[in-house]
């Protein structure tokens, strides 16, 4: 509770304030004409509410020298100071309404703003959602933060991928050769710009294999002749060699045409048991010849055809084709066909020797049975073994040729732009796995990470503070719509809800008004023009009202009202008194600020109990000497008090005490008199008669006319009338204010005019 202000220096008109005798109580309510420092008063409070110091330091009193200085007391004699343009602490129970919480939360000059829509939402939620709005403020502020790092770090990448989006470029596979694909390309670019020369280039050709016939080999190995003598070469050969004679074998070789095969053709004689002639048989057989032949040329074969000469010359065949392959390697990068000379050597020398083995047995005796089947085989995979060598070589010939028509057929079909395509890609590739590239995506990664979770947090902080907008503005607007219609308002508010749009949240609502919706800004109708004046304080006062009576801790609140109502007619005024009492039963302390001493008085009553227990401090700001203002206490029944009655208590003080202006007294008893007769017949006396015409009119009544019963009156006030009307210039002129006052006279009369009031007698 605010105990009491003690010193108010500086601020306003409030220049000089000294209120330490002054002790506020659960109500209290200060009067203050316009001007006199109320709205000053009130942006104090607010200011140590919420501890801005900016409201106190914009209200400095433009002509003193005193720097802005606040002392206040709150319970148990806490005291709370404003100095060096700071407040020693904030006051965060004091809950102001004035025109600054119209500004800030409703309308300025007839328009409602986006901002105002956001701080009545801020207000209109209160301390249920301090944590609510905190949180979500958070989570937003960590989600700013996560994203514009992950802004910063997306510009750091941007110069790396242009013309890529960077979730591709992330994906983007590491390729190992990429400067090798780049220089392909680029030699496939320059090639297919001399397409025209490329083609005129030959291809490499396979190397024609040797040939040899180990079945054929092995056929005359295995050649036999039947009825062939054993030895005979022998025989033969010792015979001619025995004539001693040059042509001796042609001579044996053509006697044989006479051989009958059992009589000589010389002698006669039986020759088939002889050897020597068996001999010829077998030594001059044209079969037995052909075999001698053919075996005889056995070695030479196998030299020519399993020789070293035939690597030689397949060797030279695999020089020729890779000749031809270093012509392409400025445009196609093709290996060199290799031979494995030593390995096909080896395998032919060990075929050529197992040959020649054969082939000498063979001419040893041409008529055996020479070469089994196992040394078959084993030829035949020897010969194999060396073919397979050059096949191999012939293959990466023909692989090279392949590759190379492939190539040159590409080259037709090469499209420039998309070989440009792959060189960036592969550039990029480049790029993306360079050090600082997968650092920046490291880190990226970490950011994005985080910016996802305070995402998903901000997401459910708003979704939480959502079910609480909907849950309270809900309620808020019904409460707002019951308080307008008791102010008799004519429109209603619908459609709250809250949305956050702006980034921040803020309250959506509309106006109805005889059935027409309302546009807060532009349209027609419209918020400025539609309501009165009234009606939009109706309209602030409802919302304000609304929330706080919803605040969970209205008990330990401090609710200060600055002019409840202003611009409301006679019906509002009633129940604004009402709600003030409502207010003041379930607050901790209630201020209210009026300029008007009537309504101040009417507060007044409400809010005192019958038993007299209650406690109100009645106080005024009231303009000094100097044309600042000071507080101090305020009689409000003095001050509301009628004409009628204020002339009785004057004439009664004077009675009593006699410390009344003498002169004063004199001029009150004739209008004192006026207004009891008016009130004694109520509509019977004509308006406008002064007193003596007044008396004149009684006089001349008869019963049963109401004025008739003042006959017995009518000698008395005549006296009473004759002794004021010397104080007034209408039955005076130019002499009343100069007729002395004697008090004893003026103490009788006095005494008269009373006792006709009180008794209706003159004694």
């Amino acid at each position: 509770m605010l105990e009491k202000i003690d010193q108010i220096q500086g601020v306003g008109l409030l220049c000089d304030v000294n209120g330490k005798s002054l002790r506020f109580h659960k109500g209290t309510l200060i009067y203050a004409e316009n001007g006199r420092g109320k709205s000053t008063l009130a942006s104090l409070m607010r200011s140590v509410s919420i501890g801005d110091a900016s409201l106190i330091a914009e209200r400095k009193t433009i002509d003193s020298s005193h720097k802005p200085l606040v002392h206040l007391q709150f319970g148990s004699g806490h005291k709370v100071s404003f100095s060096n343009n700071a407040w020693s602490e904030s006051r965060k129970e004091l809950v102001v309404f004035d025109a600054d919480f119209i500004e800030k939360n409703v309308h300025t000059g007839g328009a409602v703003s986006p901002g105002h829509r956001k701080n009545l939402l801020e207000f209109a939620l209160g301390a249920a959602a301090v944590s609510a709005r905190e949180a979500e403020d958070k989570a937003t502020k960590d989600a700013v933060a996560a994203n514009d790092l992950l802004k910063q770090l997306s510009a750091q990448l941007a110069g790396y991928h242009p013309g890529v989006l960077l979730s591709d470029f992330e994906k983007i596979n590491k390729i190992e050769d990429a400067d090798c694909q780049i220089e392909s390309i680029q030699n496939r670019i320059a090639a297919a710009a001399n397409i025209a020369s490329i083609l005129t280039r030959p291809f490499p050709l396979e190397v024609e294999l040797p040939q040899l016939s180990i079945e054929a080999f092995f056929e005359i190995l295995n050649t036999t002749l039947d009825d062939i003598q054993e030895d005979a070469e022998k025989i033969v050969r010792k015979h001619v060699e025995k004539l001693a004679i040059n042509s001796a074998e042609t001579w044996l070789s053509s006697a044989q045409s006479f051989d009958n095969g059992m009589d000589c053709p010389y002698c006669g004689q039986d020759t088939s048991g002889v050897d020597l002639i068996k001999a010829y048989r077998t030594h001059f057989n044209a079969a037995y010849g052909q075999l001698k032949d053919k075996v005889s040329r056995l070695e030479k074969g196998i030299e020519l055809r399993a020789g070293e000469a035939i690597l030689d010359v397949f060797e030279s065949g695999v020089a020729s084709a890779n000749s031809i392959i270093s012509t392409w390697i400025s445009d196609f990068k093709l290996e060199s066909v290799g031979f494995d000379r030593c390995g096909a050597a080896k395998s032919l020398d060990e075929l050529k020797k197992l040959l020649l083995a054969l082939a000498i047995k063979k001419q040893a005796n041409p008529v055996f049975f020479i070469g089994d089947g196992a040394e078959l085989a084993k030829a035949q995979e020897l010969w194999s073994a060396v073919l397979g060598f050059m096949q191999e070589s012939n293959k990466q010939i023909s692989d090279a040729g392949r590759a190379l028509r492939e190539y040159t057929a590409s080259l037709k079909a090469e499209n420039k732009d998309d070989l440009q395509v792959q060189i960036s890609r592969l550039q990029l590739s480049k790029r993306r796995y360079e050090p600082e590239v997968i650092d920046l995506f490291d880190k990226f990664g970490k950011a994005k990470i985080n910016a996802d979770g305070f995402d998903k947090i901000k997401k459910k902080a708003r979704d939480d503070l959502d079910t609480l907008m909907t849950n309270v503005l809900g309620k808020y607007e019904d409460d707002i719509n019951a308080l307008l219609a008791k102010f008799g308002a004519d429109f209603r508010i619908e459609k709250m809800d809250a949305n956050f749009r702006g980034g921040a949240p803020r309250s959506e609502y509309g106006l109805k008004l005889r059935g027409k919706s309302v546009a807060l800004q532009g349209g027609a109708p419209r918020f400025a023009t539609a309501l009165s004046e009234g009606d939009k304080r109706t309209l602030a006062f409802s919302f304000f009202i609304a929330t706080t009576l919803s605040d969970p801790d209205l008990s330990k609140r401090i609710v200060v009202i600055d002019d409840p109502m202003c611009s409301l007619d006679l019906n509002r005024k009633h129940h604004t008194r009402v709600v003030l009492k409502q207010l003041y039963s379930k607050v901790e302390q209630l201020i209210v600020l009026a300029h008007d001493p009537y309504f101040i008085r009417d507060i007044l009553d409400d809010l005192n109990s019958k038993d007299g227990q209650t406690q109100v401090s009645v106080f005024q700001l009231r303009q000094a000497q100097d044309g600042y203002s000071v507080l101090e206490k305020f009689d409000v029944e003095k001050e509301c008090e009628s004409r009628y009655y204020r002339h009785h208590r004057m004439l009664s003080e004077y009675c009593e005490t006699g410390a009344l202006d003498s002169r004063s007294v004199a001029k009150a008893i004739r209008p004192f008199l006026e207004g009891y007769l008016h009130r004694r017949f109520p509509g019977f006396i004509p308006q406008g008669l002064m007193f003596g015409q007044v008396l004149s009119y009684a006089n001349e009544m008869t019963l049963p006319h109401p004025v008739a019963y003042l006959h017995p009156l009518i000698e008395e006030l005549q006296e009473i009338n004759d002794y004021a009307g010397k104080f007034h210039h209408d039955t005076n002129p130019g002499n009343a204010d100069t007729v002395q006052v004697n008090s004893t006279e003026l103490k009788t009369f006095c005494q008269r005019s009373l006792q006709i009031v009180h008794s209706g007698s003159a004694s």
